[in-house]
């Protein structure tokens, strides 16, 4: 049963889409033949006017009625403006169909999607959309609705960065297109108004953790005395939290003794009559301490001028407050100061008081009076005092091997200068010992600085001749370079003529259905095993990134076992030779290659001997030949190989020696004390080679 209402429903929607579908096509032909019709008709009625009248075969236009020119001249041209006015529009514009196809698309959407116009036209939209999701949801609400439908998406061109869009698109019907319905939309690029939101959220951020993280507290006031806001620092000041001191107001947290007079000024403000002010007040803490802050606050106003709130800045003044409490205490209780306090009467020229402590520092006061050296010292620097310039005169005063600093100040209404001093001998003291210790720091100073010239200038030297090492480096790379382009023309590129000519060979019999010879393809066969082994020797002479102290004597055994040499080499090894370093190996065979390439080469040479033993004082590699010897060892050394080998030798803390044995040819010797092995890396530390040219140097095989 189910299955048959499931099938009749099924039915019916068939038969429902298929009217759907009839209707609408009809309604399409419909609005396209109407139009077509109302094209017509004013065609005809501009043919002939009421307002024109014929006479004599010739048309007469009448007064009053405006001439029309073609219409169908008049259409195409406003087609044609309104087509202008859409590709050359600054916003980009596409039209889709249902199914999300582009239909239309002017120049501004080709160029924020990166594509040209024929590739755009019937392509999904959906290829040019980050988010899939989003542009699904509008197409749905496109569909679903008759208005204008938003979107905000990130767009994917086909070059660059994902661009942030706006898509306002509207259903409109195309007569161009049979009536078909489409979904005219404007892309609107979003990345500029982004990166300014971006940058005023920034802004804001920024505003609002310097407003929270401000030094001094900050509170805003609405006008009715209301706190509406604070940062940190006022909750810290008042010991409250910021929900509970939003539900006070400046009468809650002040002084009732200081409220009226903070609460008139704050009216005042509010009024306009004072454009802000200052006050010194008392604020009640939360725990029922009593504090003491000093408050600026001013008014900020609406644009129409209305007071919108009061903002003020609070800074605690309680221990400044106790320190001029402390002040005036020990001016009217100078008798307790620990410090020497004076005061005389410039007209009785008499001291007027004086402290015991003052008796105790100047033993002569009671008995010389203002003739007192430090008195008259005194009244000396307090001339600009006396003359009204100043309200109080600070200066240092000598008394025998004594250090006082003194304060004078004028008593009120009267004649009298008192006098606050304090002793400052051992601060002086101190800062003679401090001068004299920069002074001795300068002399060093100079003196390293004169050493650090002289070990500039040293290094200027090393620098320019580590400078020649590099152009002697780029000249070994350049003669490697030769070196095995050489051997490729010789070695590989003979074998791939060979087989090339034989290929041809073969290839030419059976063109001729000649019978081939199995020996020519072994041959062939055979050249192309030759070149790949000489391939393989050769990179492996490029490159040996494996070679360790393990590995050492299996490296040095390929190297001499390698057919590109012209001459016999053999590798001998004596059981004493032990080396546990790997970099000292990797140098010691880079020193043998060098040497092995320069026998092979120059030597003429019927044997070469590489060997590696232990000598009395350390560990020694030598590379041997019985070729025609040297005659001039400082010609030799001029030469960039004795170069490379000598600086290898140095890196691992060892020497290179060249010399002819009696029954001729050419020995290199390279040896490596015990102590260079056992303490090579502080030797390499304290040679200061450039990392430059050792990559260089370990880069040349």
């Amino acid at each position: 049963m189910k299955l048959k209402q499931a099938a009749r429903r099924k039915m019916s929607r068939r038969v429902n889409k298929k009217h759907r579908a009839k209707r609408d096509g009809q309604n399409r032909d419909g609005a396209v033949r109407r139009n077509r019709k109302s094209i017509r008709a004013a065609t005809k009625m501009t043919k002939g006017t009421p307002g024109t009248v014929r006479k004599n075969g010739a048309p007469v236009r009448s007064r009053g009625v405006p001439a029309f020119r073609n219409p169908k001249i008049e259409l195409e041209a406003a087609i044609q403006r309104f087509i202008d006015l859409y590709d050359f529009a600054p916003i980009a514009y596409v039209s889709f169909d249902r199914a999300g196809r582009i239909e239309e698309a002017n120049l501004a959407a080709t160029e924020l999607l990166g594509e040209p116009r024929d590739r755009l036209i019937g392509r999904p939209f959906a290829f040019y959309v980050g988010d899939l999701d989003s542009f699904m949801r509008h197409l749905l609400y496109c569909r679903t609705s008759q208005q204008q439908v938003e979107t905000e998406l990130e767009l994917k061109p086909r070059k660059g960065e994902r661009i942030p869009a706006l898509l306002c698109s509207r259903p409109i019907t195309s007569t161009t297109r049979n009536g078909a319905l489409l979904y005219q939309t404007a892309i609107m690029d979003l990345s500029e108004r982004k990166r300014a939101e971006e940058a005023l959220q920034e802004s804001s951020q920024r505003l609002q953790a310097t407003y929270e993280r401000a030094p001094i507290g900050i509170t805003e006031c609405s006008p009715e005395g209301k706190y509406v806001g604070a940062n940190e620092e006022f909750c810290r000041i008042l010991g409250y939290r910021k929900e509970e001191l939003m539900q006070r107001g400046i009468k809650d947290v002040t002084h009732k003794e200081d409220y009226s007079r903070e609460i008139k000024l704050h009216r005042q403000l509010v009024a306009g009559e004072i454009p802000f002010y200052e006050i010194e007040k008392r604020f009640v803490r939360k725990d029922g301490a009593i504090i003491w802050v000093q408050i600026l606050r001013s008014l900020v106003r609406h644009a129409d001028g209305t007071p919108l709130y009061t903002i003020g800045a609070v800074r605690d003044v309680t221990e400044h407050k106790a320190a001029e409490e402390k002040v005036k205490w020990l001016a009217a209780y100078p008798r307790d100061n620990p410090n020497p306090i004076l005061e005389f009467d410039l007209e009785t020229n008499a001291i007027y008081y004086a402290n015991p402590t003052t008796f105790e520092a100047f033993p002569d006061l009671q008995r010389l009076q203002l003739r007192h050296p430090f008195v008259v010292r005194v009244m000396q620097a307090a001339k600009p005092l006396l003359e009204g310039r100043t309200k109080a005169v600070h200066a240092e005063i000598n008394v025998g091997k004594s250090c006082y600093a003194a304060t004078a100040v004028r008593i009120p209404k009267t004649r009298r200068l008192r006098v606050y001093s304090s002793n400052i001998s051992e601060r002086k003291h101190a800062e003679s010992a401090l001068q004299e210790s920069k002074r001795l720091l300068e002399a060093r100073v100079r003196e390293r600085t004169h050493e650090l010239d002289a070990a500039n200038t040293e290094l200027k030297k090393e620098i320019a001749r580590r400078k020649g090492l590099e152009g002697e480096i780029l000249a070994v790379s350049d003669r490697e370079q030769q070196r095995l382009g050489q051997e490729l023309h010789d070695g590989v590129c003979q074998h791939l003529t060979a087989v090339a000519f034989m290929a041809r060979s073969v290839a030419l019999r059976l063109k001729n259905h000649r019978v081939i010879e199995v020996s020519d393809i072994e041959k062939i066969a055979q050249l192309v095993n030759q070149g790949a082994s000489d391939m393989r020797n050769l990179s492996r002479a490029l490159h040996r990134s494996d070679i360790d102290a393990p590995r050492l004597t299996g490296a040095l055994q390929d190297l001499v076992d390698r057919e590109i040499w012209r001459v016999p080499c053999r590798l001998e090894v004596k059981p004493s030779f032990q080396i546990e370093d790997d970099a000292v190996a990797a140098q010691l065979y880079r020193i043998a290659r060098e040497a092995v390439i320069n026998a092979s080469k120059h030597a003429q040479a019927r044997e070469i001997v590489v060997s590696l033993e232990r000598s009395p004082g350390g560990m020694v590699l030598r590379v041997t030949d019985d070729g025609v010897g040297f005659s001039n060892g400082a010609e030799l050394r001029r030469g960039l190989g004795f170069h490379i080998m000598n600086y290898r030798a140095q890196l691992m803390g060892g020497r290179l020696e060249i010399d002819s044995p009696k029954r001729g040819g050419t020995r290199v010797s390279c040896y490596l004390p015990n102590k260079a092995l056992q303490s090579r890396k502080k030797e390499n530390a304290r040679s200061g080679l450039p990392g430059k040219i050792a990559n260089a140097l370990a880069a040349l095989i």
